[in-house]
């Protein structure tokens, strides 16, 4: 009867340590970028736009497309792109 004491005292301690972890990581702040899974792939919101990848966004990230294979990503506005960039956030250079 001891042993069973001790363990249900020892999953109970065990457990009141966990739940603030885990109930701070379901909040999500408005500094973190919002993802979403889509067909199996994450997608992370980028300015209302949302993006296949994990990204982390800041102000200045905008979402652009790259002709030519490369496809829509998140990059810094201040990357030098390939002629033909298409932005599709309303930043333009």
């Amino acid at each position: 009867m001891s042993f069973l004491k001790t363990k249900l005292i020892l999953i109970l301690a065990c457990s009141s340590l966990m739940v603030p972890s885990v109930i701070s990581a379901a909040t999500e702040t408005p500094a973190t970028p919002s993802y979403m899974y889509l067909n199996g792939s994450i997608h992370t919101n980028v300015h209302g736009i949302y993006i296949p990848g994990r990204y982390l966004v800041d102000e200045d990230t905008v979402a652009v497309y790259i002709p030519g294979g490369i496809g829509i990503l998140a990059v810094d506005k201040h990357t030098v792109l390939p002629e033909g960039t298409i932005f599709l956030n309303s930043y333009t250079p």
